[in-house]
């Protein structure tokens, strides 16, 4: 078994959240160089070296990068869902941990496969587990918001044909009853 990486926080990981803060806006939101945001720190007292700064603003930037790529995946899943929009957002929300499970099980590390201890992998299971159970619910709701439209339906036909509206007689209701609800 692959022992884990050993992670030591970077100096830039080191700082207080607020210059971290400070970083991730003048990059992402401003727009400015390396060489302007190390400027800006040196004035507030947080020396930090180029080559640390221009790793965190590439890891800053990759992040966004994932993000923007993950709103037009769920901009284009609410979009091309054919159902409600509280139904679109739970399939949204569906897909999107399906999305994040395979990327975490298919990522690699110096080309290696990703392990997971016990800990993390009942984790795992736990979530697809409640992913299912997602799915199965969201599937029972949609059947169920189906029954009450053609219980409503029928309602409003036999309403109409009570009111002598239409020509419907109590065979073209019963009929019509027939082919919504079927038997019954």
């Amino acid at each position: 078994m692959r022992r884990p990486l050993r992670h030591r926080p970077s100096t830039i990981d080191q700082l207080d959240p607020e210059i971290k803060r400070l970083i991730s806006d003048l990059r992402i939101e401003k727009g400015w160089t390396i060489d302007q945001i190390r400027d800006e720190l040196m004035k507030l007292g947080q020396p930090v070296s180029r080559s640390a700064l221009a790793r965190h603003t590439k890891s800053l930037e990759e992040i966004g990068a994932e993000l923007r790529h993950s709103r037009e995946m769920a901009k284009a899943l609410v979009e091309a869902a054919p159902v409600g929009d509280d139904a679109k957002l739970e399939q949204l929300n569906l897909e999107l941990m399906h999305s994040m499970v395979l990327r975490l099980l298919t990522a690699t590390n110096a080309g290696e496969m990703v392990t997971l201890d016990p800990e993390n992998t009942m984790f795992l299971a736990r979530a697809l587990g409640q992913l299912a159970s997602a799915r199965k619910t969201d599937a029972d709701r949609r059947r169920k918001d189906r029954e009450e439209a053609k219980k409503e339906f029928m309602g409003k036909v036999q309403e109409t044909a009570k009111k002598g509206g239409a020509g419907l007689t109590k065979e073209a209701v019963e009929a019509i009853r027939h082919a919504v609800l079927g038997a019954g």
